[in-house]
């Protein structure tokens, strides 16, 4: 059986924005394609690329625009991409960024596989279909005026790409991409960016190498899980609902998986997991999707992930992150 084509529903969120700046109202639009707008703000929830690409393809229909990827870039944020996107916020070098895209991209979509190509003097990095899908060009050229925009942001409003490959969907297609990226787009069968070899080893404005690494780890835990597939994704997302009402027990756990409390403790040891272990990661998954969230308080996190009072939650995350809640601030853009 062939596997279904899967995106994280944040992706879209900036679609619904996008409407509503034209003054158009984004819910009849989702829901004529079964899509939900409270997902667009959850990072665990996926959506059939079946759905998302026919609702671009109306959209860009409706607005009559082949830059729509371009235009839903400008309407984005850094939790647009969930926890991968807050790993980009902390910063380092391109390179590293780059490479950051590469390794953890599998977390919000698998329709593409991404390559990196360094050589001497330039730095790629491909957006290959995935065997038996065709990502849609509207959300690849969101992708990638994303990621341009955060360099002009983060390094340079001046740095762009020496090349940039793209399908030619149409003339006007890749005439809007050759205006916003500032070099004329080549007709391929894929699309790809090229940077000098020199830029990518800019630093990003505050970056946070420190933070930068701890998400990294934390990404690569969370990788691993879902390509396990195993019943760690389930304990977390129940964790996850249950944490506003106080921290669950194991054996609160092993009643509502119909387990016993011995036999949950072994399939925990499989993954190499213990009870307070698995808490720990959904708490941290649960800051990754809150704390940059405008108008969450240090109270409010400490209440979402089921901590007694402020202090202990203050601890466990200098503990997680090396910096107090206060200190974790959104670099500007």
């Amino acid at each position: 059986m062939s596997m279904e084509g899967k995106a994280v529903a944040m992706f879209l969120r900036p679609l619904a924005s996008l409407l509503v700046a034209r003054n158009i109202a984004p819910e009849p639009i989702f829901s004529q394609f079964g899509i939900s707008l409270a997902d667009t703000r959850n990072s665990e929830a996926m959506v059939d690329t079946t759905k998302s690409y026919a609702l671009l393809d109306e959209v860009e229909r409706l607005l009559d625009d082949p830059s729509l990827g371009i235009n839903m870039a400008r309407e984005s944020e850094y939790s647009t991409f969930g926890g991968l996107g807050l790993a980009l916020s902390a910063g380092g070098s391109l390179l590293s960024v780059l490479q950051r895209i590469v390794r953890f991209h599998r977390l919000i979509s698998n329709v593409v596989n991404l390559e990196l190509d360094i050589e001497a003097d330039r730095v790629a990095i491909r957006f290959v279909p995935n065997d038996g899908f065709k990502p849609h060009h509207q959300g690849i050229q969101f992708v990638m005026a994303s990621l341009v925009r955060m360099v002009r942001i983060r390094i340079d409003a001046k740095l762009n790409p020496i090349e940039v490959h793209a399908p030619a969907i149409s003339e006007l297609f890749l005439d809007r991409m050759s205006r916003y990226f500032r070099v004329k787009v080549q007709a391929a069968d894929h699309f790809t960016l090229v940077f000098a070899r020199h830029a990518v080893n800019a630093e990003l404005q505050s970056s946070e190498p420190q933070m930068a690494a701890m998400l990294d780890a934390t990404l690569s835990e969370r990788l691993a899980q879902q390509e396990k597939g195993s019943l760690v994704i389930q304990l977390s997302l129940w964790v996850e609902g249950q944490l506003p009402e106080g921290e669950p027990s194991l054996t609160d756990a092993a009643e509502q998986f119909h387990m016993s409390v011995r036999s949950l403790q072994r399939r925990l040891t499989e993954e190499d997991l213990t009870w307070q272990k698995l808490l720990e990661r959904t708490r941290r998954t649960l800051v990754e999707r809150h704390l940059r969230i405008p108008g969450t308080s240090v109270t409010q996190l400490a209440f979402l992930l089921g901590f007694s009072d402020v202090s202990a939650f203050s601890r466990a995350f200098k503990k997680w992150y090396g910096v107090s809640p206060s200190q974790f601030n959104k670099p500007s853009e």
